[in-house]
């Protein structure tokens, strides 16, 4: 019976948002949350080592567990409060306590707030384990999915058991529907949960990450999650720089397998910036009690790939995360290249990018100069033999007298 009110919640939730709803699915049932009317005041770097203080038992440590200790806080000239190039003007509306927008292909910073400040990611965190299971599985590989990954918490995509899936469904499902049990799934394929949250936490090191810890891969709340706005741009700033997560979240729906008795079915895409913006490329959605909302949306226009960031925002009294997102990424658009407030790590690029090639005049050039050194070297050589060649015929003709 789970199973099938599964399949019918997610059924729904596809026909709303191809037809164009504002929608954004949570990650857990949505119950009271944190209401606010505007942006919480960060001047004084409330959240500089850890996020708020829970309000649910999400956090809760297991009888013996040890409390996590906090990553160090970030050394770093970026101001706690808002930080806007000239002219920027933030919307009333834009409600979140932490926000970056940053160009993804140059790494420049447009503008942000509370950059460093510790947040909870919720399910916009899914990047990592997307970036591992890309590095690691093959998009072909076919898993077969067991009972617990099936009947696991919080948002589903709505596997079943003994379904048998693609990596790339899985990933889809991972990235378009948030989707837990797609998380799971995959997780056991990269060796287990320990396995795969050590290899998810290693990933945001690689990427250059300063207050990210990763306590759940699927992004629910555990002692010790942490991350930042200016941490998530890295990370999503790496993720579009792979093709494979590019393609998959700038994907309006797809034909998703069914299992059992139960027919396949078409598979949307949740997030509303991709969905109501004609410049979508997609992103991600996220929502805990503790987390709030969350949200990752990016567009291209004209080439110029911008991405907006947003931890601890509500939506009762206001716009959608991703409506809060636009507000910020079309003000961006007004500042010219070069104009913004900051630069993402240089090491923020894409982890799976391939190293720059040297143009083909390069090459040329550096395989002169190399010749160009042997040539050289071999000269030295020759010109010394000639000489000691020369002291002993000498020698020779002197003994001859």
């Amino acid at each position: 019976m789970c199973h099938v009110m599964k399949r019918i919640i997610a059924s729904s939730l596809v026909a709303v948002l191809l037809s164009g709803a504002p929608l954004a699915l949570a990650e857990e049932p949505e119950t009271t949350t944190t209401t606010r009317t505007t942006a919480p005041d960060t001047d004084k770097c409330p959240h500089a080592e850890r996020p708020e203080k829970a309000t649910t038992t999400s956090e809760r440590l297991a009888p013996g567990q040890a409390s996590p200790t906090p990553l160090p806080p970030v050394e770093s000239d970026e101001a706690c409060g808002t930080t806007l190039p000239e002219g920027f003007k933030v919307d009333k509306d834009v409600v979140a306590a932490a926000w970056m927008v940053s160009d993804i292909d140059t790494g420049e910073i447009i503008a942000m707030k509370d950059p460093n400040g510790r947040y909870r990611p919720a399910s916009i965190i899914k990047a990592l384990l997307a970036l591992v299971v890309i590095d690691e599985l093959d998009l072909h590989q076919k898993v077969e999915v067991g009972e617990e990954s099936a009947q696991i918490d919080g948002s589903a995509v709505g596997i079943g058991p003994g379904g048998k899936y693609t990596v790339e469904q899985l990933l889809q499902g991972l990235l378009m529907a948030s989707g837990n049990d797609a998380a799971h799934a995959l997780a056991q394929e990269l060796g287990g949960d320990e396995a795969t949250l050590r290899k998810v936490n290693e990933k945001a090191a690689e990427i250059g990450t300063n207050s990210t810890y990763a306590a759940s891969y699927s992004g629910l709340d555990a002692p010790g999650m942490s991350t930042s706005a200016e941490d998530i741009s890295r990370i999503y700033r790496a993720a579009f720089g792979n093709p494979i997560f590019a393609r998959i979240v700038d994907t309006e729906s797809v034909d998703f397998p069914g299992w059992g008795d139960f027919d396949g079915y078409q598979l949307g895409n949740d997030n509303g910036l991709f969905l109501n913006d004609p410049d979508g490329i997609g992103g991600k959605t996220g929502f805990t009690d503790d987390a709030h909302h969350t949200f990752v949306g990016a567009l291209d226009r004209n080439g110029r790939r911008l991405q907006a960031v947003l931890l601890d925002t509500t939506v009762e009294h206001g716009p959608r995360a991703w409506e809060q997102a636009q507000k910020l990424l079309h003000e961006a658009y007004k500042v010219a290249p070069g104009e913004g407030v900051g630069q993402l790590l240089a090491d923020a690029a894409s982890p799976t990018s391939p190293a720059p090639t040297p143009a083909p005049d390069a090459q040329v050039q550096s395989a002169n100069s190399s010749l160009a050194g042997v040539q050289g070297w071999l000269g030295w050589v020759i010109a010394g033999a000639v000489a000691l060649l020369a002291i002993c015929v000498g020698a020779f003709s002197l003994l001859r007298r």
